[in-house]
């Protein structure tokens, strides 16, 4: 199986220097693993990163998936690009990230769009109940023990309307080797989609659709014999 982490890092191509350094090709990421440009309609996502692309289309999927007018969480908002992606189309998105500055420097970055807004938050201390339609959380949960991310899982579920959805991403199947470790990015590996469909189903979701991703193209697939990221939709049982 693939280690996602380190054929990240080390893939050699024209578009990023090797290795990847997220402080330097992302400097608002502040030493976490968020990627950092600032959106805009007239953005050239062509000139991003390697791995800037992977994520942005993330949220172009979700934009996609998501019902006008509905009120959206993105937790684990990173650098605010996603939340505001996701508000062409929503009612109203909260972005939610752990990182102080980051949500200082976004809440100034983005002032202008009326329909979002920031807090920084630890996600194991949220508190919603029944306020989004949809909840956003992409390349979240593996950054937590499994212990926690059933916990996270939780307060994800209470926070959703009923029949709300749930619309997150992980790396598919990644070892855990010593490198990725020492990364220090990620504490759950080997994610796949049984691991996943336990996971929620004990909280009490029901998977509707699993799609995947990959580097060499980014698009989001239903099927792709080269899964590097699994992306899961599903909705809380009314």
């Amino acid at each position: 199986m693939k280690n996602i982490l380190l054929k990240l890092f080390n893939r050699n191509t024209p578009k990023q220097p090797e290795p990847y350094d997220f402080d330097k090709n992302n400097p608002l990421g502040d030493g976490g693993e968020r990627v950092d440009f600032t959106y805009s309609e007239n953005l050239n996502i062509s000139k991003l990163d390697l791995y800037q692309q992977n994520h942005i289309q993330r949220y172009l999927f979700a934009e996609k998936i998501i019902q006008s007018g509905h009120n959206c969480g993105d937790f684990a908002c990173g650098t605010g690009y996603g939340s505001v992606i996701l508000s062409k189309k929503a009612n109203s998105v909260l972005g939610i990230d752990l990182n102080e500055k980051v949500i200082s420097e976004i809440k100034k970055r983005y002032q202008n769009i009326q329909n979002v807004s920031f807090e920084n938050k630890n996600l194991l201390e949220i508190d919603f109940e029944n306020e989004f339609d949809t909840i956003v959380s992409f390349e979240t949960i593996e950054h937590f023990t499994e212990e926690n991310i059933l916990r996270l899982l939780r307060l994800y579920h209470k926070a959703l309307k009923n029949n709300g959805q749930l619309i997150f991403s992980v790396p598919y199947v990644q070892e855990e080797s010593e490198n990725a470790k020492k990364l220090g990015f990620h504490l759950t590996f080997e994610i796949n989609e049984n691991k996943i469909s336990n996971w929620l189903s004990k909280i009490g979701f029901t998977v509707e659709k699993n799609y995947y991703q990959n580097y060499k193209t980014h698009t989001i697939h239903e099927n792709l014999e080269d899964k590097e990221f699994i992306i899961c939709i599903a909705k809380k049982n009314a």
